[in-house]
């Protein structure tokens, strides 16, 4: 008959001895149960796995992980947690990890340089098998110390790691900053002003390229027609704040077309806009980045860069594994298409 069990509310302390002792095996055999299952006869298992229940053990990870040399997380740096575009991609890198019985540790740099090397040391100092990060600028000596201390890792959304670096996905940045540009010419606008941060992102500096390269494709002199306002971050309040920075570009003329580094700057843009009883896209056109879930619940709704934001996720956690199990000796590139998703914040230019 199973030995009875006293509940009470301090910490469980129940161990692997416990466990054996309960079940009438060997620790051993426990062991071999929880990390090495096909090794135990079926009835065996059973009786362990009930005792388990029964006593309400939960395995140690952490010991189990400085025993076998292998930990059961894996970190997760972006550069802001608050965007919405982080949540999709930390699903897939998720779900994909889950599949392999591992936990993701999520982190924030917020876009700081000096947070991003603290939280790397913490992730090494944590042992985890591996890191998916979104670097903070086009250093990766921060990421070539990591790998030094042992945790492979995979760059998020940057496509100019070297292939004997490092692996990497990210989306083709530039081609998408080239259908935004072309989409508002073929609307009849001359002059776009792009609404961005620091160039030492690689994705804002790509974005801003594309739009460049649709003006000079079309005979337009980018310096003449595209306007640069830069933002401290790439957020919603920032947007909103430019709006009066924007309205007027360098030579004093009204801007009537903007193409927004991400669409947390579009909506916030929009806001100041309304706030200040001009309309979109009547007034002034908006094309935002990342077709985030909301773009499609406000009014109007905003024309945006759609990225595989899921994909890009299970592609970087499906990187990381390959190098953390062995089967991928060299490093990966893989680099995903944006798509323009057309709605209603974007019109033909009206005099």
């Amino acid at each position: 008959m199973p030995k009875s069990t006293n509940r009470t509310s301090g910490p469980n302390r129940t161990g692997i001895t416990q466990v054996a002792a309960h079940a009438g095996v060997s620790p051993a055999t426990v062991s071999n149960v929880l990390n090495r299952p096909e090794l135990v006869a079926e009835a065996t298992r059973t009786k362990v796995q009930e005792a388990i229940s029964e006593l309400d053990y939960v395995r140690n990870s952490f010991g189990s992980s400085l025993r076998s040399g292998r930990s059961t997380s894996v970190g997760l740096l972006v550069l802001d947690v608050t965007n919405p575009f982080f949540t999709e991609v930390a699903r897939g890198i998720e779900e994909e990890a889950a599949e392999s019985g591992l936990a993701v540790v999520l982190l924030n740099s917020a876009e700081s340089p000096e947070r991003q090397r603290r939280n790397l040391r913490l992730l090494a100092e944590q042992r985890v098998a591996g890191a998916v990060v979104m670097p903070v600028d086009n250093d990766l000596s921060d990421l070539l110390w990591l790998q030094r201390q042992g945790v492979h890792w995979v760059a998020l959304d940057r496509g100019d790691v070297p292939e004997d670096v490092g692996s990497s996905v990210s989306v083709d940045n530039r081609e998408g900053g080239l259908a935004a540009g072309q989409h508002l010419l073929a609307l009849g606008h001359r002059r776009v002003t792009f609404l961005g941060g620091a160039f030492a992102i690689e994705q804002v500096r790509l974005r801003y390229e594309g739009l460049r390269a649709a003006f000079d494709e079309a005979g337009l002199d980018p310096d003449e027609h595209v306007e640069l306002v830069s933002l401290s971050q790439l957020n919603a309040h920032q947007g909103e704040r430019a709006v009066d920075q924007v309205l007027l570009d360098g030579a004093g003329r009204r801007t009537r077309a903007v193409f927004c580094a991400n669409d947390q700057i579009a909506l916030g843009f929009m806001k100041g806009l309304g706030k200040r009883g001009l309309r979109v896209p009547d007034d002034v056109s908006v094309v935002g980045y990342d077709d985030l879930s909301v773009a499609d619940m406000v009014h109007p709704g905003l024309t945006t860069v759609a990225q595989p934001k899921y994909e890009l996720g299970r592609a970087a956690m499906q990187l990381l594994s390959a190098q953390m199990d062995g089967s991928e000796q060299s490093y990966e590139r893989r680099i995903f298409r944006p798509r323009l998703v057309m709605r209603d914040s974007t019109c033909a230019l009206r005099d």
